[in-house]
């Protein structure tokens, strides 16, 4: 019983990331895109110097709460962000350290080793919210790659030490109903990022 409701509780922490009013495949440029679109601070090369991720999804069925938590959080880096005015490529490795707890009850924990990673796409700011089409980096919950749902993404960001550090903000709580399945997903991310000179 133990594994069929982490399996389902984890299915439901992967759907409710999708989003039907949400593009999941294609080109994500913004028509509208002018200079006032984005930070000219953020332009060059930033190596990434700490990732932390704390998820917690509950799921109500039929009276009885299933929850699943998961933590990750970067062992060590090698890895780089580099933006351009309108576009971003992310380049190299990275380790994390995971933790899945089902009910209380640890799942399972590990390390997750990502060599080789390449990826681009574009971003537009908005003050201080960034909006990018995929994420910078990917985990995997149990074997199952978060990176796989392309969608546009929301971050608040802050520039800090004269310019030198860069940190995203990733927090936000999503609510699904769906067939008497009720889920509440709260994600709190961050990453901090130091210029290359």
């Amino acid at each position: 019983m133990k594994k069929l409701s982490f399996l389902f509780s984890l299915f439901v922490l992967l759907t409710a990331f999708t989003c039907e009013d949400e593009p999941l495949e294609g080109e994500f440029i913004n028509e509208d895109f002018d200079l006032q679109d984005f930070n000219p601070l953020l332009v060059g090369t930033w190596t990434l110097i700490e990732f932390d991720v704390d998820l917690t999804s509950i799921t109500s069925f039929e009276g009885q709460d299933f929850v699943l938590d998961f933590t990750s959080e970067m062992v060590s880096s090698d890895y780089t962000l580099v933006f351009t005015e309108t576009v971003y490529t992310v380049s190299g490795d990275y380790v994390l350290e995971s933790t899945t707890t089902v009910n209380g009850e640890v799942n399972d924990s590990y390390l997750d080793e990502y060599n080789g990673v390449s990826g681009e796409g574009t971003y537009v700011t908005n003050g201080n919210v960034m909006t990018i089409d995929g994420s910078f980096l990917d985990f995997e919950v149990d074997g199952m790659q978060t990176g796989d749902l392309d969608i546009n993404q929301d971050a608040d960001f802050q520039l800090s030490a004269d310019g030198q550090t860069l940190t995203f903000f990733q927090d936000s709580e999503q609510l699904n109903e769906d067939n008497g399945f009720d889920t509440n997903t709260m994600i709190e991310a961050t990453s901090v990022w130091q210029r290359v000179e």
